[in-house]
């Protein structure tokens, strides 16, 4: 080609394009158009080798970005005369860009997004290392010390979690509540929405301790939005606070995952709990989390270095409660992220659908650089760089990038906005598409264009020219070096398709493990759980307390439509509280490690508690009404506790000390689950509500038909017991056991959507693959069917072709997701993280969807007609 003069070459061309431009109007004239008309669309058509002749006449002269312009003006030309190939291109780049935005949003607002506070990167944590218990918190009287010496900060601000009971709005309602020292809002630099947040100043501490401010979303779902809400009162654990102001609506406190719904002063709540006062002197009650402002100018290390000074300084004061302890500073953004590991699971999942829809972007790309290898061979052999075609054909990338980005974003906020309808147990949070959720958004798709573009365009550099200037194409029937990379990128969309639809197989095997568990008791019973607000909180003596709770069962068991009902003093699978112990002596059994006692987790229930749940007895009987305080103290134990300390015996009737008392053994239950629905069994004691009380209370209520119908009327018949004690929830078992396993449910239901998009996606491009594959065989394929090739080898050579790609895919797949294990291993439970099960069966429907897409596309080689193919070639 070398050999050729420049202005041979040209002539050439005109020529070569005059004649193509000619050929294709007569075409359409004879199709029915008029002459103009046909040479309008004829020229249209053959833009491209037009654009080629005048860029390298005019290509030196002209500027970076003018050269930048007419590349996106040509690409966008090229897009227009190919709209079908535009369009699947950017519908599935739209799908796993969409999904991406969609999942980073959901991500990034439980875990990576920076606190809504003023200059979070000056915000540090404070916590607690002390030998004798893993807890990072810190008491109150060590805040004070820490805020008042530690001159490294600015401000140090103090918050712990407590249960309260919000009412005086119709039914109560249990909110988590925030205790926070008097500087919290002042210090984060977190104002209002609506009224006032508290005031720092000493003089002001006095009023706040009356007052609450609460949260945007207690206030939209409580409250119902209601604007003039501040300067009104409401009732918190029976005690009338004034309510100051709503919080910002992205203000969820300073702990991922569990948002307050009221904040009350540390001095607020000493004056609401009886007693609490006292716990703020003791240095060994640590429930308090810290988080300190960094003054301008200081450093992390000095305000470490002064803790580290302090906390030798508390010791030598205080020995007893401050031995060996201390205090240590971490950057917020490096703490309170919870458990990353969820989030980096789903973005690694739904990277790998992105994935997907680039091979498959690419492979399209690739066959439409054959199809413009003409054009590409005459713009080289003109004078054109390489580099020069890549550019212009990633330019044309990065618009069905771009415009992917932009439907993705449509797709992601559509999906954002239905998330809470799709995942009902999706926790709520603060979703939505903020600036950053729109930043990553264009990453991704600068990323994308870059992915699948550059393998199209490093071919399209490579283009032969004698061969493409002849009209030379190749033919895949025989010997070409583009299978390969094709082949490789379809293999590749079926292996990451695998990788997918294993990992939603082994969260769906796990689900139906957890929801196959034995908890101890019937989780399918028509049940009704109704939660007590503390009576002491409401000035109920402990003997008043005492006679309620059985009087609220007798009213409820008198219900037409209830079967029975009993108490207790929390539900089954509780984690707050649920892992409390008493220190149990069992006579003739040692504990280890040189103690006199075993510490056993309790419950504490009342009569009939067994029967309404549907817990077994194994041995012995409940508890009963003659299980008075003036009786023999009863226990039952669990199947767990009678195995480990009575191997061989009957424990009915024997004896155990719990505190300063001997209680007898009247029963054995089932062994359940107390906290966590997949723990190890472990002994466990119940105690009678009628001999030792507690005033924290659930009712449960057996029904003979669905417990939502009688839930008013359980009201009401509460309502008539004690108007002043609020009702704060009413769920069935059902729901209950649902939000058990609500996390678990919506890891699997996002993987599971996932693992169907990437499978369609894969399907789709191995379709187009062999789709492709039977227009440039079809001459060969002619050819067999004239030597006498039956539909059936013609059906057999085309998915032999598919099965090939799908099983190399699979393959490749398998061994990914085992490579991959380790990252799910923390979600699954009862099976191995290499289940064969799971790996066979996602294989199998892989290679399954992929022979269905290629059977469609073998059907038309089937209708080849030989006479045809021959008469054209």
């Amino acid at each position: 080609m070398r050999l050729w003069s420049r202005s041979r070459m040209e002539s050439e061309m005109d020529a070569e394009l005059r004649f193509h431009i000619e050929a294709y109007a007569d075409d359409l004239v004879r199709g029915g158009l008029p002459r103009q008309e046909a040479i309008r669309r004829a020229r249209l058509e053959f833009g491209g080798l037009d654009r080629a002749k005048e860029e390298c006449r005019d290509a030196r002269g002209v500027s970076v970005v003018e050269s930048l312009i007419q590349d996106l003006r040509f690409g966008g030309r090229m897009l227009r005369k190919s709209p079908g190939f535009a369009g699947v291109a950017i519908v599935s780049l739209a799908l796993g860009i969409g999904v991406n935005s969609a999942v980073f949003s959901l991500v990034d607002s439980f875990l990576l997004r920076p606190w809504p506070v003023s200059d979070p990167g000056r915000l540090v944590a404070i916590e607690t290392s002390w030998p004798k218990e893993p807890n990072p918190d810190t008491s109150f009287p060590d805040y004070s010390d820490i805020a008042r010496e530690a001159g490294a900060f600015s401000g140090v601000v103090a918050y712990g979690l407590r249960g309260g009971f919000v009412s005086g709005q119709g039914q109560g309602l249990e909110a988590t509540v925030e205790v926070v020292s008097q500087n919290y809002f002042a210090a984060l630099g977190v104002g209002a929405l609506l009224g006032r947040v508290f005031s720092p100043k000493p003089e002001a501490e006095a009023g706040d301790a009356r007052s609450v401010v609460v949260s945007y979303g207690l206030w939209q779902s409580y409250f119902g939005g209601d604007p003039s809400l501040p300067g009104k009162t409401t009732l918190l654990d029976g005690k009338q606070f004034a309510v100051i102001g709503i919080a910002p609506r992205d203000f969820c406190g300073l702990r991922r995952g569990s948002p307050p719904g009221i904040w009350v002063t540390t001095g607020g709540w000493a004056t609401m709990v009886p007693g609490e006062e006292r716990t703020y002197a003791e240095r060994d009650d640590r429930w308090f989390s810290l988080a300190g402002r960094l003054r301008p100018g200081a450093r992390i290390g000095e305000a470490r270095a002064q803790l580290q000074t302090l906390a030798r300084r508390i010791e030598v004061a205080s020995p007893v409660t401050n031995r060996d302890v201390r205090f240590l500073a971490h950057p917020a953004a490096d703490t309170d992220r919870g458990d990353l590991a969820p989030g980096i699971f789903l973005m690694a999942m739904v990277g790998l659908v992105l994935l997907i829809s680039c091979a498959n972007v690419a492979n399209l790309l690739l066959a439409q650089t054959e199809g413009r290898q003409r054009e590409m061979a005459m713009r080289r052999a003109l004078g054109a760089a390489p580099w020069r075609l890549v550019r212009q054909l990633l330019t044309e990338g990065l618009i069905l990038s771009s415009a992917g980005g932009i439907l993705g974003l449509l797709l992601a906020w559509l999906l954002v906005s239905l998330a809470p309808a799709l995942i009902p147990d999706l926790p709520a949070a603060n979703l939505g598409l903020d600036g950053r959720v729109l930043a990553f958004t264009a990453a991704i798709s600068l990323l994308a264009a870059v992915v699948f573009g550059l393998a199209p365009a490093a071919r399209a550099a490579r283009c032969e020219l004698t061969g493409a200037l002849k009209g030379e194409g190749p033919r895949l029937g025989g010997t070409t070096r583009r299978l390969p990379l094709r082949s490789l990128l379809v293999s590749g969309e079926i292996a990451f398709a695998v990788v997918l639809l294993a990992g939603s197989g082994l969260l769906l095997r796990s689900l139906l493990y957890s929801q196959r568990i034995d908890p101890g008791f019937d989780p399918k019973k028509n049940l009704l759980m109704l939660s007590v607000a503390p009576p002491m909180l409401y000035g109920y003596s402990e003997g008043q307390a005492a006679a309620l709770y059985p009087a609220f069962a007798a009213r409820l068991e008198s219900v037409p439509g209830v079967l029975r009902a009993s108490y207790a003093r929390r539900p089954p699978l509780t984690e707050i509280e649920g892992g409390e112990t008493k220190a149990v002596a069992i006579p003739g059994v040692r504990p280890p490690n040189g103690s006199d006692r075993f510490k056993i987790r309790y419950n504490i229930v009342g009569p009939k508690f067994f029967a309404t749940l549907g817990a077994r007895l194994e041995r012995g009987r409940e508890f009963n009404e003659l299980d008075v305080p003036a009786a023999a103290p009863v226990v039952i134990v669990n199947d767990a506790m009678a195995r480990k300390f009575w191997p061989d015996r009957d424990p009915v009737g024997r004896s155990i000390q719990i505190g300063q008392r001997d209680y007898r053994i009247v029963g054995v239950a089932q062994t359940g689950r107390y906290v966590d629905l997949h723990e190890a069994f472990q002994p466990y004691i119940f105690l009678p509500f009628t001999q030792v009380f507690s005033f924290e209370c659930t009712l449960f209520v057996e029904t003979a038909g669905q417990p939502q119908a009688l839930v008013h009327a359980v009201l009401k018949e509460t309502a008539a017991v004690d108007k002043r004690l609020p009702i704060v929830g009413a769920v069935t078992m059902r729901d209950y056991m649902r939000g058990v396993l609500s996390e678990q449910r919506t890891i699997t239901s996002l993987l599971v959507g996932l693992s169907v998009l990437g499978m369609l996606l894969a399907a789709a491009g191995l379709y187009a693959a062999v789709a492709h594959l039977v227009i440039r065989r079809t001459h060969e394929i002619g050819v067999r069917v004239a030597l006498g090739a039956s539909r059936g080898d013609v059906l057999r050579l085309v998915l032999i072709q598919g099965l090939r790609l799908s099983a190399a895919g699979a393959a490749a797949g398998l061994a990914g997701a085992f490579a991959a294990s380790r990252l799910i291993s923390n979600f699954i439970y009862g099976i191995a993280p290499t289940d064969p099960l799971s790996y066979a069966s996602s294989a199998v429907i892989a290679i399954g969807v992929a022979l269905v897409a290629a059977y469609l596309p073998a059907r038309r080689a089937m209708r080849v007609d030989p006479m045809v193919t021959l008469r054209c070639e």
